[in-house]
């Protein structure tokens, strides 16, 4: 059955999801991801019948940018995080996978069955207990349900105000993420990213060569007849999001591959701060355009990192 009568004829506005958003009681990031999910799935497809396992693809593709990629908490502690955070990081663990790319297509649709299952528990009933008085439901859903049902007017509202919509849920998620992810940088960036889409550090090569730096920053082996020559974020560009050169350095292709996304050892940390200061006095710029963040947070941002629990300390 349709949502509303066809006579009632629903009227959204954008006001009325902000105040949702805004009054909402949030144990968890459920509610601005459901609402991110369904902007996503009536845009591509409109319709007034909207599966649960359209929903769980978009809510696993999402949590696992933010969990896996980000290593952004979803609640104040590690064990209290959301059900799907637990799942994704379980399968993450499995494949040793970094991106949801490298998961095996039938683990992917066991995951995303797994997480829309997840919905029925508490998400759907739950959405919207903040609403205003006077705003009809976007979405009707009977318990134990495979699809959640719409009216013409809401999937109209949705699909003309996806943009708009998308701010608003990602404002929400992120407003939430600064409360329990007090030290870590960039999370508006974080959170609206559909992937870890990432600049070409290669053009370093030369700044970095041009400072008399041949050497493997971590096993020092001589770079010069390489071929396979890298440039490797010693805090994490999945961390920073950024690419100051006082945070790159040159690796081997093998040291580059091992550490990954982990944080070094804190030796490696002085290290980089010394290179830091030859860099300064070869007049070496510190930034490859406005500076995001200043050589002098080195180690605060890397004691901000482990404070949020990100993977290290990683040593060759």
């Amino acid at each position: 059955m349709p949502l509303q009568s066809e006579k009632m004829m629903p009227a959204y506005s954008l006001n009325d999801v902000v105040a949702l958003a805004r009054h909402a009681n949030m144990s968890s990031t459920y509610k601005p991801a459901l609402l991110k999910a369904l902007a996503a799935v009536c845009s591509r497809s409109p319709s007034r019948r909207v599966g649960l396992a359209a929903i769980g693809k978009e809510f696993t593709r999402m949590y696992w940018n933010q969990t896996v990629v980000f290593h952004l908490r979803q609640a104040a502690t590690i064990g209290k995080e959301p059900e799907v955070s637990r799942r994704i990081r379980r399968v993450a663990k499995q494949y040793q996978a970094r991106f949801y790319s490298e998961v095996p297509p039938s683990a992917q649709l066991a995951l995303e069955s797994e997480i829309a299952h997840v919905l029925k528990i508490d998400v759907l009933r739950r959405f919207h207990a903040s609403k205003p008085a006077g705003m009809s439901p976007l979405f009707d859903w009977e318990a134990g349900a495979d699809v959640v049902e719409l009216s013409d007017a809401a999937v109209a509202f949705i699909v003309e105000n996806r943009s708009a919509i998308e701010v608003i849920a990602n404002y929400w998620w992120a407003l939430y993420l600064e409360k329990v992810n007090v030290l870590a940088p960039a999370i508006i960036d974080k959170v609206r990213r559909e992937g870890a889409r990432r600049t070409r550090v290669r053009k370093f090569l030369a700044i970095l060569g041009a400072a008399g730096e041949s050497r493997c920053f971590y096993c020092e082996r001589d770079l010069r007849a390489e071929t396979e020559v890298q440039v490797d974020h010693v805090i994490p560009w999945s961390y920073l999001l950024a690419d100051p050169t006082w945070d790159l350095v040159l690796a081997c292709r093998s040291c580059n591959a091992a550490k990954s996304d982990w944080l070094p050892d804190r030796s490696y940390i002085d290290k980089l701060a010394g290179s830091n200061t030859l860099r300064e006095k070869l007049g070496v710029p510190a930034y490859s355009g406005p500076p995001p963040i200043e050589p002098s947070s080195l180690h605060r941002l890397y004691d901000a990192a482990l404070a949020v629990e990100w993977p290290g300390c990683w040593s060759p």
